[in-house]
This record gives C-alpha cells, structure tokens and sequence, in this order.
C-alpha cells in the first residue's frame, strides 16, 4: 500500500445513493467494508479482458446513508476553527458530473450543504460579537485591493445594474426580485428573506472565539472559467453591457502589520468583498454569486456548471479597541464535474469549456497522485502546482508557510457506485491517499487437454503478465513525475517572468497612454489657439469693411433732402435761357447787312460766334 507522511489533502470519500436515473452500470462495482477507510473497485465482468481488483484508501469514507451533517463535522468543522484561531483553510469537492457534489456543497430545497452550515455556526458562535462596519476602518486592514461595501449597499449597486438588464430579473432569485418591486421599502427592510432549509439542525455545534475580542466577516465570490478569474459578486456579472475583467493572483504590493510571515500569501486581486453581520445577508450574498455562475445544460447534466466557483469567507478579529489582530479565510471550493463530450454530447463552446475543464481537473490529480508518491531519494515527490491556474488558486500558499504555517485542506471525493465505471475509476486513481493492486485468483476450472500443472503454468504465465504490466504502468508514472518535477522549477520561473511582462507590458502601455493624452491635449490646445487668431484676423477684416460701408451709407445719408427741387429749378432756368439765346440769335440774323450794298468786306455780326453756343 502506497501512502505518505507528508499529504496536502485530507481526503474524503462519500458514496451517493445510486437512483435510476444516475446509474449507468448493471451492477455495483464499488464496495466498502464497515470500519474501513478502503473502498474496493471491481471492474465488470467483460470478455477477452482481465482487470485486477483496485482498492483505494482515504482518511474517511461516508456511505451512501451517512448525513450531511456527519459529513461536516468530519470535514469543515475543524477547518472552520482553525480559520477562526487565524489559520487558512481550503474544502473543496471532486467527482464526475452528477456524482452529488452540489447537493454536499450547496445542500437542497431540504438540506443545507456544507456551506450553509459553516455560515450557520459561525453566526452563531460569534452572536452579538460581530464588529460595526462603520466603526471600523475595514479598507485600511484590507491589502488585496479590494472593493469593500456592507451588504445594503451591495444590493442597491446589484438593483441598480438590475434595472439596466431587465431580462436578469427572474435568474436573481426571490430576494432581489421582491426588493425591485417594494420601490418604498428603507433599505434595512428591502433585503428581503429568503427561504432556508432548516435541516440539518446545526445548533448544538459552535467554534472557540477569544472572549476578548470582535470578529468582523467578508464574503467574496470568484469563479475560474476558460482559465480566467473573474469575480461573481461585480455588476458585470448581471449586466452584460459592461464586459467581465479577468482579474490576477497575486502577491500584494503591501502586508498587513500582523502579518509575520516570511513570504506573504497570494490573493485574487480586486475582488469585491462584503460585509456580514448575520446569517441571513450571508445567504443572500451566496445566492447571488451562485446565479451569476456560468452554467449551461448538457445531455449529462440539467444544470451543469462550466466553471471552479470558489467561496472565500475571510474571518478578521478585532481588538476592543478597534485595531485589526489577524485574519484567515475559509475558501469553499466547487469544482466542475469531468464529463466526455461523447456522453455530454457537447459541441461547440461547451465542447471548449468542457476541455478547459477536463484539462484543470487532469492537473489537480496530478498533484494529488504525486502527493502519495516519495521521490528516489526518500523526500516527497515535487508536485506541479504551477502548471494549471486551478492547482496555482489551490496549492500556492499551501507551500508558502503564509497564514499559520501553510493553509490546512480537505477533500470531498464523490462517487455513485452505479455511474460510469472508467470515469469514477480515474477520479479514485487520482484522489485516494493509497492504493493497491489486488490480482484476483485464478479459477480452479479444468480445461480439456490440458494437465493441471499445464492449467497453472499457464494461470502463472498470466500472472507474471499481468505484474509485468501493473509494474510498467507504476514506472511510467514515476518517469513522468521526475520529468515533471524536473520542469517544475523552470516552469515556475516562466511564469513568475509571465506575470512581471504582463504588469510591465500594462505600466508602458499606461505610460503611453498618458503620454498620447498629453500630446492630444496639446495638440488641441495650439489648434484652439490658431483658430482664435484666425477668429480674430476675420472679424478685423468684416470689421474693415462694414466700416466702409457704413461711411458710405453715411455720406449718401448727409445729401439734402430739396436738392431735386434745386435740380429741377436748375434745369428750367437753363431751359429759358436756351430758349432766350435762340430768339436772339433769330433776331440778330434778321440785321445783318448783305455784301452787295455795302460794295467791300462786310463788318462780321457779333452774334455769329454764338451760333454754336449751348447753354447748360
């Protein structure tokens, strides 16, 4: 039996009760033993193959009559503590779509899930200790860059982004929806109840708190899809206008004082968080990052979810005072099913959303298969956390010694012992803490023409075979882990060189930006300027010539109004005088003596020059 000291999960198993229209198999192919953490894989009965018996070991294995409340306080309750003593914790769950991963997770119409609960009780514990988010200065003891808000300003951003997108009123729920129509309502009392499953009954549980102290509580909510973050509590998630940012797991640039570690943990950067004073507001906030999930229907699956959703419940303690002491989160972790896109019957973009997810999941068991494996030299395998976004959100800051020594986690494996056979098969490969190998005996049959001892050297001929394989098959795994863990350094700095290019590549483009702006603005303003100059040189100009014209306007306006009177007059007197000099000139002719008489040169008339004469 393989196993190991050193394990980054805790693994559960719990078998879901198998119905007609989950089981896939004729027959039962797992079994458990009572009192045992091994559950027992018998391949089908199929011809021309012979399969060996697998038996898988796990901290704790839940039949399909155990209660969702035995499971939590196998597995949360301890992770729920340690996040309140300031030491983060990770639950996550793995199985094929439709093993029951949701209902363990999220609960039903009748039972709560493991989130419901670990809210439940921890209200619960804290009671009327819970810190006044208008006493304390929540943004100051935050360094993720974070949007901080308390619930009912969390719900009027959510309505207000809900008004803009009219068809998302019915996907919000019934809080929402009930909210949108009491217009009147203050805004204590629009956050309207939701209904909650009373069962399991929770109260008899509680977590220690320092008696001392105040707690403060932060719900975020995230999802990892097509390997991109993007966060399932902002207003893009119901209004598609505004296209969703990916956002970035990171160190932060800053530590919070009591934060002693060596190598600060890293966060999903820019999340919106809000604040919790109660039970209620909690569920209401679940509720609404459980809506904007990416979730589609497939052949497999009704409502089968396309991404990792993660819940992050970040617990503060706080002294009397109001200073901030430390912290933890509680990360609530639902990953999508593994499906085949030939029992799926995918196509198209759920086909590629559904090969990101194959592809996450095939690197988490990965890790998880390493986890049970020792290296050559006695150490324990390196495992290639970094090689998926998925396995980097769960493992990073399990290796950092961030947060109290390194982040405690825990695994719920689903499984329906009736579903389909490979599939299940893998996911137990992949996730259990040990394994073994058992080669079931031969049949003591007795073939015709052949000696008993041809049939059991035969049957040992088989055998051999058959560990030959098995050794083989365990070889290449080991090849495989030493090549990984050999790139595991390399790729980690590439990655790390990734990210400093992508912040450098987002500061220049920044800078340059600025810098266009800059430029723009100058250029805008020299062209303002050159209009203005022209402005002015044109109005001179029209200036000039009205002017002008004005004067002339002037000077026609200065003639006297009896000048045609003058005229007229003018002219009749000239009329008078022509008329005169033409009489006269008559009479003149009349006298003038001929030149016969007189016998010389005759004396010129003095009228004859004025023959010509005109008067004007």
């Amino acid at each position: 039996m393989e196993s190991t000291k050193s394990q980054l999960f805790q693994v559960f198993l719990r078998l879901r009760p198998s119905s007609p229209q989950s089981s896939v198999s004729e027959t039962r192919f797992l079994t458990t033993a009572t009192g045992q953490n091994f559950v027992y894989v018998t391949p089908p009965q199929e011809r021309n193959r012979f399969r060996a018996i697998e038996k898988f070991g796990f901290t704790k294995i839940f039949d399909e009559l155990s209660e969702q409340k035995d499971v939590f306080v196998e597995t949360v309750m301890p992770l729920l503590q340690q996040a309140i003593n300031g030491r983060d914790g990770t639950l996550a769950t793995l199985g094929v779509t439709g093993s029951g991963k949701t209902h363990t997770i999220l609960g039903s119409k009748d039972q709560k899930g493991m989130t419901q609960m670990a809210l439940d009780v921890l209200f619960s514990s804290i009671g009327d200790r819970i810190v006044d988010y208008n006493k304390v200065d929540m943004v100051a003891s935050d360094h993720t860059e974070a949007v901080l808000m308390d619930a009912v300003s969390f719900h009027e951003r959510m309505n207000s982004a809900l008004v803009k997108t009219p068809t998302k009123r019915s996907k919000l729920g019934k809080f929402l929806a009930h909210k949108l129509q009491d217009g009147h309502a203050s805004k204590r009392s629009s956050l309207a109840h939701i209904s909650t499953p009373k069962a399991p009954d929770v109260s008899d549980l509680s977590v220690g708190l320092d008696s001392k102290s105040k707690y403060a509580v932060l719900i975020s909510m995230y999802e990892l899809y097509n390997d991109r973050v993007f966060d399932l509590l902002d207003d893009s998630s119901i209004n598609n206008q505004n296209r969703r940012k990916a956002l970035i797991f990171k160190k932060p640039s800053t530590t919070a004082a009591w934060d002693t570690s060596k190598e600060s943990k890293k966060v999903v950067s820019g999340l919106r968080k809000v604040y919790v004073k109660n039970f209620q507001e909690a569920l209401q906030i679940l509720e609404h990052g459980q809506v904007s999930r990416r979730a589609s229907p497939t052949h497999s699956n009704s409502v089968s979810s396309r991404s990792h959703a993660f819940l992050q419940v970040e617990i503060k303690r706080f002294s009397p005072r109001g200073s901030e002491k430390d912290g933890a989160s509680l990360h609530i972790v639902d990953l999508a099913g593994s499906e085949r896109a030939r029992t799926a019957k995918t196509a198209g973009e759920r086909l590629a959303e559904a090969g990101s997810i194959n592809r996450s999941l095939m690197c988490l068991g990965q890790c998880l298969q390493l986890q049970t494996q020792v290296s050559d030299n006695g150490k324990p395998a390196v495992v290639p956390w970094r090689q998926s976004k998925l396995t980097e959100l769960l493992f990073s800051n399990a290796f950092s010694g961030a947060g109290g020594g390194g982040q405690r986690a825990s695994m719920i494996v689903t499984a329906d012992a009736m579903g389909d056979f490979n599939a299940t098969t893998q996911i137990l490969r992949y996730s259990a803490l040990a394994r073994e190998v058992t080669v079931p005996r031969a049949s003591s049959r007795h073939i015709s023409g052949m000696s008993d001892s041809s049939a059991a050297s035969s049957a040992l001929d088989e055998l051999a075979v058959i560990s030959t394989s098995i050794t083989q098959e365990d070889s290449k795994d080991a090849v495989i882990a030493r090549l990984i863990a050999q790139l595991e350094d390399t790729e980690g700095r590439w990655r790390d060189a990734e990210e400093r290019c992508l912040t450098i590549e987002q500061q220049v483009r920044e800078e340059v930006a600025d810098e266009m702006e800059e430029r723009l603005e100058e250029v805008r303003r020299e062209t303002l300027e050159h209009f203005e100059m022209e402005e002015e040189w044109r109005e001179g100009y029209v200036d000039g010539k009205l002017e002008i014209l004005r004067k002339g306007i002037e000077i026609r306006e200065d003639t006297p109004p009896d000048a045609a009177e003058r005229i007229q007059e003018l002219e009749s007197e000239n009329e008078a005088l022509r008329r005169e000099l033409l009489a006269l000139r008559r009479e003149a002719l009349g006298r003038t003596p001929s030149k016969g008489r007189s016998g010389g040169r005759g004396f010129p008339s003095p009228l004859k020059g004025m023959e010509n004469l005109e008067i004007y």
